[in-house]
């Protein structure tokens, strides 16, 4: 459905002449991972406002996507399956902040928080074959990952160290947690793969 909507929008663009005939696979394919992508957010914002947690899950969608978009990591086989683990992700993300929200955890909290910003920043990025990186590429993607998990650790500690909005700290939290998580399963099957 993604792909139709997708070649269809690029069908009309080649036949406005708003883009080359030679550039429409590209186009297509970023139209895809664009609708995808929208899709994805739009479905995970709504069930937030749902759940009246849309201010949670907006900090959660930008603390993952914005480290997600230059880490890499693993990548679903389908569109459908990609909106079915970003929103598993999700949901067990609201389930884990619901059940440790009154408990004090700051120490364990800091501790993960650090595991996974030193696991980030030592292994991204993480390539999948389906998207092979230049070495250009590589060193930006790398830079680019480094800067926003270290914003966002800052911030983490800022609201650890402040008692500021505890629940959003551990939404930034879970986004990087499975940001890790996507890429380390990368790295294994990327290893199974050989």
């Amino acid at each position: 459905m993604i792909k139709s909507l997708s070649n269809k929008i690029t069908s009309f663009l080649v036949h406005k002449n708003s883009i080359d005939n030679e550039d429409s696979e590209v186009c297509s394919y970023g139209l895809e991972v664009l609708i995808s992508s929208l899709i994805n957010t739009v479905i995970v914002l709504f069930i937030g406002f749902i759940l009246g947690k849309f201010m949670q899950t907006a900090v959660f969608i930008v603390c993952y996507c914005s480290i997600r978009q230059f880490s890499g990591g693993y990548h679903s086989s389908s569109h459908g399956k990609c909106i079915f683990t970003f929103l598993c992700m999700y949901i067990a993300t609201v389930v884990i902040v619901g059940n440790i929200y009154s408990i004090y955890l700051k120490p364990v909290i800091l501790l993960i928080c650090i595991l996974n910003w030193i696991s980030i920043f030592i292994l991204v990025p993480v390539e999948h074959v389906n998207n092979p990186l230049t070495d250009l590429e590589k060193i930006k993607n790398k830079k680019n990952a480094r800067v926003i998990v270290t914003l966002v650790l800052v911030g983490i500690l800022m609201g650890l160290y402040l008692d500021l909005a505890y629940e959003y700290v551990l939404y930034s939290v879970l986004a990087i947690c499975w940001v890790n998580f996507m890429f380390i399963l990368q790295i294994v099957k990327n290893k199974g793969d050989k």
